[in-house]
């Protein structure tokens, strides 16, 4: 499996410049809160996916005073070293975005599994009390590192939304067909590889939540837009409800179904979790959705991928702390701490 093996990072947040080595196993960062530490992991995230998980305006993490930022990392891969570059540039309040590999300028979807990573962090609970976009996110994260093909499906879906509902503001006659059907191929194929994936992330989940700790049943369910039991049933579905919402989709000028509208629903012993759970409960179930996350794509790579825990072990104790941190020989985990936890010494 891939390792990140060196980190250089230059203007991005509180770092003016840093020069990092790593090896395998467990890197523990500990420190005070405001010294960086959960900054070196959205690097680390930044670097490996081409985007933040902390904000989506990325210009915000370019160090203040400054114009631009640039995070390398060396990776060794299938026994070989590779370079992974991010440079985040400001050009005149905008901001520019250009990755590299090995020097070469090369497109997001390239560069994503190059470097497959899982984070868990506080924010996570958004996850839970938010809405269906940033658990929309959680699906596309994992997915498009495992699946280049996910990637550029969705990334064309969105194009075609964002022209579907140009034309439904146009309301020009016999405008829409041509959208429609890429809206449903594109979207039936993204539907089925979230529904796989979910169905995988599932029992692991459920499994990890019970080895946390977690009182009761938890489940995660994948409420897709359009359902079907094969993809001509899901698709035969999507032109119905398409259909039927035509009227109202021109009023409003916005498609209204389809895989931007899906969700993933957390519940406890049957419940929503979000009306139901506790703020303990529901930061145990976030940590055993990534960790199933980690082992649903360790499953499908055949190895694990980095593992960023980013004061995910804070309110745990040392027994749920060693489970966290149980890893296979070949794992690479970076935790934050503002103290070194019991489960470590």
């Amino acid at each position: 499996m891939p390792r990140l093996r060196k980190l250089w990072i230059r203007n991005f947040r509180n770092y003016i410049l840093a020069d990092l080595t790593f090896g395998d196993g467990i890197t523990m960062l500990v420190g005070r809160n405001g010294q960086g530490k959960s900054n070196l992991l959205e690097a680390v995230y930044l670097v490996a996916t081409g985007r933040s998980h902390r904000t989506t305006h990325e210009a915000e993490a370019i160090r203040r005073g400054e114009t631009g930022a640039r995070i390398r990392a060396q990776v060794l891969r299938r026994g070989r070293e590779e370079e992974l570059e991010i440079t985040l540039v400001l050009e005149e309040s905008r901001l520019a975005t250009e990755m590299r590999v090995n020097g070469v300028v090369t497109p997001r979807g390239s560069v994503l599994g190059r470097l497959p990573v899982v984070l868990a962090a506080p924010w996570d609970l958004e996850l839970v009390r938010g809405g269906g976009s940033g658990r929309r996110r959680l699906l596309d994260g994992a997915l498009a590192q495992l699946s280049p093909a996910y990637f550029f499906s969705l990334h064309r879906y969105h194009r075609v939304v964002t022209q579907r509902n140009a034309e439904l503001r146009r309301r020009a006659p016999g405008g829409l067909e041509p959208w429609d059907a890429q809206l449903i191929a594109l979207g039936v194929r993204i539907t089925a590889h979230r529904a796989r994936h979910v169905a995988r992330l599932q029992p692991q989940a459920e499994a990890w939540f019970d080895r946390l700790g977690g009182e009761g049943a938890f489940s995660a369910t994948y409420r897709p837009s359009w359902t079907g039991a094969t993809d001509e049933e899901c698709a035969a579905a999507a032109r119905a409800q398409i259909g039927r919402g035509r009227a109202d989709e021109y009023r409003r000028g916005v498609t209204l179904s389809g895989p931007h509208r899906d969700d993933l629903e957390f519940a406890l012993d049957g419940a929503p979790l979000r009306a139901n759970g506790s703020q303990g409960q529901w930061r145990t179930a976030m940590l055993a959705v990534r960790m199933a996350e980690r082992a649903v794509m360790a499953a499908e790579l055949g190895g694990s991928p980095v593992v960023l825990l980013d004061d995910a072990l804070a309110e745990l104790d040392p027994g749920r702390q060693r489970r966290m941190l149980e890893v296979d020989d070949d794992a690479q985990v970076f935790a934050t701490a503002t103290a070194l936890p019991a489960s470590t010494r």
